[in-house]
């Protein structure tokens, strides 16, 4: 008995020991940031109500803070949807859309992600990398036209195993940042997009703009330990080690290092409007100042090398910044997120002990999609200093004696622009500023700087001698878009017998929440109204006559097309059912009513 008990101590002894040496070692290998227990929906609810500084409301006033864009303005998303009739599917196929709009046929930038810190990092892995891209191309200016810039101004990110799409891209007419999402990405699915809840971005994206991780980036796909972790998980999958969705799973370091600076530049951007809007103010020489600060912002262009920072137009706009800023600043949102090495966070004994210590997410917890907040809640939250979440101080702050506006506003124009306007000018800098003296007061009131409208105002307007008097820009002008969708719009409700049943499963993907007004012909807000605007629209009997015009020069009209997953899907219940197609033409009446 006695030996029995002395056994029993010795146990419990060597438990206790190896239990403390095992909490030693947690205490040892835990980070020494303490654990976030920031709450998303909370963070995003105290968005809401955050105070501004009075010197500050001119541009909460006049930049919208809503989900949805400012009346007659959308994204440069959008604009490029609406261009290719939809959300190019799949996603290659959207890679090859910013491919071709690029002057050199260069690719967007692309890097991989496969444990990242988005609210969807629960359904990305190694084997399904998130996948980010930024496009980084200018069109030139023609003789007609004013080229997009899509440089600092798009940004995608795409969760395959979410069926999701993520985007940040500016929106020109009203001098913002737009999150958007494509939901539902998938081949048979509704591929919707649609704007997503402002705030809830705002949380992580604290300057309404983009962010990325700091150098060495060893999240993404440029560093080798994360390029091998990749291959390695396609290779046990039986998937390409080399590529995934057409893109390479190893990238140099420029791919990351570039994506970097482009987020920087966008959050310049969102500075730039603040300091056009609160650095002018809105009093007795807020117009003045605009005017100086746009003068100066083309003087920089023109030769950035002979720019300086003095003069008397220089001192006259640095003296009405101190009538409207007095001593407040304009802050630089901080772009840039503590690199983080989630493979070395796995790796060795400190590796082993993180997993015993710390529940570790595996693949398909948290969300499923940006509106699920609860579940991304609820997955291991990071250390605080690597968190998203976490409250991060800005990256400088302007006062109004600098100029940083000037340079803003001269990165929001192109090469091109300056080239244009100099040519009208017969490349005589102070014609193209006695230009600017002509405008009218009302380009330079309380409202965002518009690039667009400016340039072409000093074309047609100012005066100046020679150049194109009327180039148009085909990406601010909304008259052919169908109206912007919020997210968490409630999905259309067919009743039990509805004849738009086979419309709903072959046809809502391409024709319901297009952002092509066109193409838009089933987006109606009810049953109703959908079935009246399909029976309005008699081409689509023939669009679904493939019985008479396969195989003629008029096939290539027929719908869905050919080489969607629509068309095999429909051609399959066709042999299960030869009277559908019949049935769907018979929904649109034709013209003598038999």
């Amino acid at each position: 008995m006695l030996e029995r008990e002395m056994r029993k101590s010795v146990w419990l002894g060597g438990a206790v020991l190896a239990g403390v040496a095992v909490w030693s070692l947690v205490r040892w290998v835990s980070p020494d940031e303490p654990i976030s227990q920031t709450n998303i929906a909370a963070l995003a609810k105290a968005n809401a109500g955050a105070l501004i500084n009075e010197k500050l409301a001119v541009s909460r006033k006049v930049l919208s803070n809503e989900n949805l864009p400012p009346e007659g303005t959308r994204s440069l998303f959008d604009h490029i949807a609406a261009e290719n009739n939809g959300v190019p599917y799949p996603f290659p196929k959207l890679v090859e859309a910013l491919q071709k709009m690029s002057p050199d046929g260069s690719a967007p930038i692309a890097v991989m992600l496969p444990h990242g810190r988005s609210l969807l990092k629960g359904l990305a892995d190694d084997a399904h990398p998130r996948v980010l891209l930024a496009a980084d191309f200018q069109v030139p200016n023609s003789a007609a036209s004013l080229g997009v810039n899509t440089r600092g101004q798009l940004f995608i990110g795409f969760v395959e195993n979410a069926h999701e799409i993520e985007v940040i891209s500016y929106n020109e007419a009203a001098g913002r940042y737009e999150f958007q999402l494509v939901q539902d990405y998938r081949e048979t699915g509704a591929r919707k997009l649609v704007y997503a809840p402002r705030q809830v971005c705002m949380t992580c994206h604290q300057g309404g703009a983009p962010i990325f991780p700091q150098r060495p980036w060893n999240e993404t796909n440029a560093q080798p330990e994360t390029q091998q972790a990749i291959a390695q998980a396609r290779k046990a999958a039986g998937l390409d080690p080399n590529h995934y969705l057409g893109l390479p799973t190893a990238v140099p370091l420029g791919n990351p290092e570039r994506f970097d600076e482009l987020t920087d530049v966008g959050n310049f951007f969102a500075a730039t409007q603040k300091l056009w809007l609160d650095g002018c103010g809105n009093d007795s020489m807020s117009v003045q100042c605009r005017r100086d600060m746009f003068k100066l912002s083309l003087r920089y262009k023109a030769a950035p090398g002979d720019f300086k920072e003095e003069g008397p137009l220089v001192e006259r706009l640095r003296k009405a910044q101190m009538a409207a800023l007095g001593n407040t600043v304009i802050s630089v949102p901080e772009s840039d997120l503590v690199n983080r090495n989630p493979v070395a966070e796995q790796a060795g004994i400190k590796g082993w002990i993180r997993k015993v210590s710390m529940p570790s997410i595996k693949l398909g917890d948290g969300a499923k999609n940006n509106e699920d907040l609860d579940a991304f809640d609820k997955l291991p939250k990071l250390p605080v200093n690597m968190d998203p979440l976490t409250k991060r101080s800005p990256k400088r702050e302007i006062s109004a004696q600098q100029i940083d506006g000037v340079y803003g506003v001269a990165s929001l124009m192109t090469e091109s622009d300056i080239d244009t306007l100099m040519q009208a000018a017969h490349g005589d800098l102070a014609t193209l500023e006695k230009a600017v003296d002509r405008l009218p007061d009302t380009l330079f009131g309380v409202h965002q700087f518009e690039r667009v409208k400016l340039i072409q105002a000093l074309l047609a307007e100012g005066g100046l001698p020679a150049g194109p008097k009327n180039l148009q820009y085909a990406y601010t002008e909304t008259k052919d878009m169908s109206p912007p969708i919020a997210s968490g719009a409630p999905p259309l409700k067919l009743s039990a017998n509805s004849p738009l049943h086979p419309f709903q499963t072959y046809c809502f993907s391409c024709h319901r929440g297009n952002p092509s007004k066109r193409l838009n012909f089933m987006g109606a807000d009810t049953e109703a109204l959908v079935l009246k605007d399909v029976q309005d629209k008699s081409k689509i009997r023939d669009a679904l006559d493939w019985a008479r015009y396969e195989g003629t020069d008029k096939a290539s009209m027929l719908m869905p097309p050919r080489d969607s997953a629509q068309y095999a899907a429909l051609s399959e219940e066709l042999k299960k059912n030869p009277e559908l197609l019949k049935k769907m033409r018979d929904t649109v009446p034709n013209m003598f009513g038999f």
